[in-house]
């Protein structure tokens, strides 16, 4: 399993023993207030981390935990990880928002996306947000990520984003 590094943090995959830090993550609603699924419970959030576990093992890449170089800190999550329909891989990212602001998740997901369009070799990579989230819009803006659509769901809506592999737009796909 790989482990990333960037310029101000580390990314390694998640594991048994952050089942706690992530159910606190998962059940702040600062935190949850802009992810599509909302605050959870402890025992949803020990499903989701399971899910995650379940994921790296299947598949060899998923979620990872992201960590301050600085302070050492849990900052958040940010991951790559196929949608439940088998369609297209996701890149998934949060933070604490004391973390917010400095393009700490910018510098996460392009490291997430690189690994994901380098060495795993992906074709492309989608990212689903809430379509009030225009924050999250520009991280994947700044990523090269372009609007593939909207849909008028639910209270807040969703959109998907799209990035293609230069060698697959390239090749005409």
């Amino acid at each position: 399993m790989t482990a990333l590094r960037t310029q101000r943090l580390a990314l390694r995959p998640i594991e048994q023993r952050d089942a706690t830090a992530f159910e606190d993550f998962y059940s702040d609603p600062e935190v949850m207030a802009i992810r599509k699924f909302g605050v959870l419970d402890p025992a949803a959030a020990r499903g989701q981390v399971e899910r995650m576990l379940e994921h790296w093992a299947a598949y060899g890449f998923g979620m990872w935990l992201v960590e301050e170089l600085a302070s050492g800190e849990f900052a958040g999550e940010c991951g790559l990880r196929w949608l439940e329909d088998g369609s297209d891989v996701e890149l998934s990212y949060g933070l604490y928002p004391r973390f917010r602001g400095r393009g700490l998740a910018t510098e996460a997901a392009r490291a997430v996306v690189d690994f994901g369009l380098g060495p795993l070799g992906l074709e492309r990579v989608v990212a689903i947000s809430r379509g009030d989230n225009a924050i999250s819009h520009r991280v994947l803006e700044k990523l090269g990520m372009k609007l593939d659509w909207h849909e008028d769901k639910g209270k807040h809506g969703l959109v998907r984003y799209l990035l293609v592999s230069e060698n697959d737009a390239e090749a005409g796909g």
